[in-house]
């Protein structure tokens, strides 16, 4: 069983590892479908998360970089911070700094909305849910900035969920 699940998880790291920007927004995409739903603390991990993950694969699959070494590059950004995912993202993809791409305010909640995350998940705490709005508005904002200057805008951003129903 413990083997197993340690593959599954192993398998699945390498097909995200492997796995183009447009490709990981779809699901990206799909999973803030169903976050919209979720109470703050949830949302805004989830959120934050969803950032980290395009920005790591922008990273991963920047222009000119082949696609036979992801594997390699991912391993050395893995354990990146999402602030300096996100400007090495945009720079990569010919975007601006962060705060002004996204506007200083965005940006600024956004650090704020990355500390709120991991408090909650290091610490099993919480804040008022009036305080979460704001970080999640944000965390949107970096990952539509990003989306915006990779031209992921071309991906059908309809989740596959919603094609079914």
């Amino acid at each position: 069983m413990v083997d197993e699940l340690r593959d599954e998880l192993e398998q699945l790291r390498k097909t995200y590892a492997a796995s183009k920007p447009s490709a990981r927004l779809a699901v990206i995409r799909q999973r803030l479908a169903r976050a919209e739903g979720e109470i703050g603390a949830s949302r805004v991990i989830t959120t934050v998360s969803a950032v980290e993950a395009l920005a790591r694969s922008l990273v991963v699959h920047a222009p000119g970089r082949p696609p036979a070494t992801a594997h390699f590059r991912y391993q050395q950004v893995r354990n990146k911070q999402p602030l300096d995912l996100v400007e090495e993202a945009l720079r990569l993809h010919g975007g601006k700094p962060p705060a002004e791409q996204v506007g200083a305010q965005a940006w600024a909640t956004f650090e704020l909305a990355i500390q709120a995350r991991n408090l909650v998940v290091h610490e099993c705490t919480f804040l008022g849910q009036d305080k979460y709005p704001p970080m999640i508005d944000a965390a949107e904002r970096v990952l539509e900035g990003m989306v915006e200057v990779a031209g992921l805008l071309r991906v059908v951003e309809r989740p596959v969920a919603a094609r079914q129903q």
